[in-house]
């Protein structure tokens, strides 16, 4: 298990020649927050600055180091990978309030854990705002989220699986 953030930095390499693509500044989600949808790899040009990606499609290990993809040429402006539309940042998710199905304010995002496949496995938890299980473990597990709001509407978790679910790899 590893968060999104130790993946920051890692570079990228192509399998094919070896070159380096790059590293990674930041990670997408997929809709669901299940699994890590694409890669956010820099800018391009100096006027009108173009974010690089990849899609985690062409990732074919996302190791302890380094990020390995088929080819040389899969990094790309974000508008030619079709799926980005959907893509969530993770930065969007940090700071997103967590409260039960009645309302009751929970926790705060601080990060997400992954496996070595790049599946979300839960949520690393900053400020805590109950006593019990998720204050001492500051996890979450993914499986425990009823919704995922947005940025202006806070995730939803059923409280009793949230203290109750351990993050186990998939």
């Amino acid at each position: 298990m590893i968060t999104s953030r130790d993946h920051a930095g890692k570079p990228i390499i192509s399998i094919t020649d070896g070159k380096d693509l790059g590293e990674i500044k930041g990670l997408y989600l997929d809709p669901d927050m299940r699994r890590v949808a694409g890669v956010f790899v820099g800018s391009e040009g100096l006027l009108n600055r173009k974010p690089l990606a990849l899609s985690q499609n062409d990732v074919r290990v996302c190791g302890v180091d380094v990020w390995l993809v088929s080819g040389p040429e899969v990094v790309k402006p974000m508008e030619e990978i079709p799926e980005s539309i959907s893509f969530i940042p993770v930065t969007d998710v940090r700071g997103r309030e967590v409260q039960t199905e009645g309302g009751t304010k929970l926790c705060v995002i601080e990060d997400i854990i992954l496996d070595n496949d790049a599946h979300v496995l839960g949520f690393m938890l900053g400020r805590v705002f109950s006593e019990g299980p998720l204050a001492e473990r500051k996890t979450v597990s993914r499986d425990a989220f009823l919704t995922l709001g947005n940025k202006e509407a806070p995730m939803t978790v059923d409280l009793a699986q949230a203290e109750s679910l351990t993050i186990q790899s998939i």
